[in-house]
């Protein structure tokens, strides 16, 4: 009996065990430094600092230290998050003429500094965009360092001229890109000839990849239709040798909203045309746009559209409208609001051959983060409500696409007859 007794108390002890102790849930990760990639030209750099979750940063500038040999410096100071190891002992090599490297290290116990160490005094613009959490630093090749508006961050204390963070004494490789992104982290391109007649274009067909975009009832992905539309854009486009036509994905992959600006800027192109396909919870809604970066929209519908193409809340929205009246003024603007309506009216037109009645929407202006940061004329399409299923249906009829890309091509070819353009100036 014992013997009974005491298998009893054990099985009573596992027992417990199994419902009085159950698994421990993994604490949430601390936000940390988990990448920094850069795409750059000998005029310009986009350099993204990968945090995964909202942080409080504050931007600031050093000069130049002959002395001690320190070129000036733009820095960025992240507080309360942590850095891969791989980071703190590998910087991203550039030196392109307008940047020698961006590297990351400890400030202080709190603090992750990261350092872009400049050629020369340059003007740049810091903001950042969510979901995941990201910091963004343009750079031009131009000007002088400014003095930087508070960021949206708490201030971070006042920073030591030494510059703590250390730097490698021979290069070493960059450290290991993260599964989920899918190009080089460093895509520096050699110093571009003279500037050539041909009209310069990037085709942007958006989503892609682990993003398939809105969905029909039937199970079309906008990502499949605009890939399709833009081979179709490029293709007649290329058809008479006056345009150098390029494309930010040709084929099903996933690549962030900051890098498809980047690739446009890094490539030094005219003309920035990014394609969609819109839906509602309407299912009745239909019809033809073309948007313009603005801070804000005319309405919730246009607010909410911009959100779904962003990847973030609505509430999210409102960080980037500071930047985008810093970025995006004068003569670029009003030539991509030309753009915007050329396009607009021929894809309608065009449609409508096959489809009469197709309705436009017309020119719209709504906080797309695609467009943010663009140097050169931009425009963002949504050819028709793929949630609608008389449009999804025509979304299927490679007669539509052709409507729809055959507006495209008008549009650009008008533009590089008759346009100023915006870029040529910078």
């Amino acid at each position: 009996m014992r013997r009974h007794l005491g298998a009893f108390i054990l099985f009573l002890c596992t027992a417990f065990s199994l419902v009085a102790a159950p698994p421990v849930a993994a604490a949430p990760a601390d936000p940390r430094v988990s990448d920094i990639r850069a795409w750059t030209n000998e005029i310009y750099t986009r350099v993204a600092i990968y945090t995964g979750d909202e942080v409080s940063w504050q931007a600031n500038t050093l000069g130049a230290e002959p002395l001690l040999g320190l070129p000036p410096r733009i820095f960025i100071d992240i507080r309360g998050a942590g850095i891969r190891d791989g980071i703190l002992h590998k910087p991203v090599e550039i030196r392109n003429g307008l940047l020698r490297q961006v590297r990351g290290g400890r400030f202080d116990r709190d603090t992750v500094r990261v350092v872009i160490d400049l050629e020369r005094e340059s003007t740049f613009r810091v903001f950042a965009l969510p979901g995941p959490f990201r910091i963004i630093v343009d750079i031009d090749g131009e000007g002088v360092i400014p003095a930087l508006p508070p960021s949206p961050g708490p201030v971070a204390a006042d920073p030591s001229p030494e510059d703590p963070v250390p730097s490698p004494a021979a290069p070493t490789a960059s450290p290991e890109i993260p599964p989920s992104v899918e190009s080089p982290r460093v895509a520096a391109s050699p110093p571009s000839p003279l500037r050539k007649q041909r009209l310069r274009v990037m085709i942007d067909p958006g989503h892609g990849g682990k993003d398939p975009g809105a969905i029909g009832s039937t199970g079309l992905k906008e990502k499949d239709v605009v890939l399709e539309i833009g081979r179709r854009v490029r293709e007649k486009l290329s058809r008479s040798g006056e345009f150098d036509v390029r494309m930010t994905r040709d084929e099903d992959v996933f690549i962030p909203l900051e890098e498809r600006t980047a690739m446009a800027n890094k490539a030094g192109v005219d003309i920035f045309v990014s394609l969609h396909i819109n839906a509602s919870r309407n299912r009745r809604a239909e019809g033809y746009s073309t948007y313009v970066l603005s801070r804000g929209a005319s309405n919730r519908e246009d607010l909410e559209l911009a959100a779904r193409e962003n990847g973030v809340p609505v509430r999210k929205l409102q960080g980037v409208k500071f930047i985008i009246d810093d970025m995006f003024t004068g003569a670029r603007k009003n030539e991509s609001l030309r753009l915007a309506k050329t396009v607009n009216d021929a894809i309608v037109r065009r449609v409508s051959t096959r489809y009469p009645g197709a309705k436009s929407l017309g020119l719209k202006q709504a906080p797309f983060y695609v467009l943010v940061g663009a140097r050169m004329t931009a425009v963002l399409v949504e050819a028709s409500f793929i949630s609608n299923a008389r449009e999804e249906a025509r979304l299927r009829d490679p007669s539509c696409l052709d409507g729809i890309a055959d507006g495209v091509v008008e549009a650009v070819r008008y533009y590089g007859q008759n346009g100023i353009l915006a870029h040529s100036d910078n």
